[in-house]
């Protein structure tokens, strides 16, 4: 109670309205700052949870994009090859045009 109000020996219902406002108010508080708590730890963990994924998905990505690259590699060596058993000059004629 406050200091300004004298003490009273029964209880109305004035007091116990007061009471549960203020309870209801803290309550509010308590829920609002679990929600919130919440809400940033599932931002967390979603972030944690992609940060995870993509690194372990990382060596697998490099592992194709080598492969990729050698397959690349071996087929234009295949084409060179052929170009020069054939003598027609397929790959010169293609750079002279660009």
């Amino acid at each position: 109670m406050d200091k300004n109000q004298r003490m009273r020996l029964n209880i109305t219902n004035y007091d116990v309205l007061r009471a549960v406002k203020a309870e209801i108010k803290q309550s509010e508080a308590r829920i609002t700052r679990r929600i919130y708590t919440v809400a940033i730890l599932s931002v967390a963990t979603i972030i944690f949870v992609l940060m995870l994924i993509i690194t372990s998905q990382t060596p697998t990505t490099r592992d194709y994009a080598a492969e990729a690259m050698k397959r690349s590699f071996e087929a234009e060596r295949a084409v060179r090859m052929i170009d020069e058993t054939v003598n027609t000059h397929f790959l010169e004629l293609s750079k002279n045009k660009q």
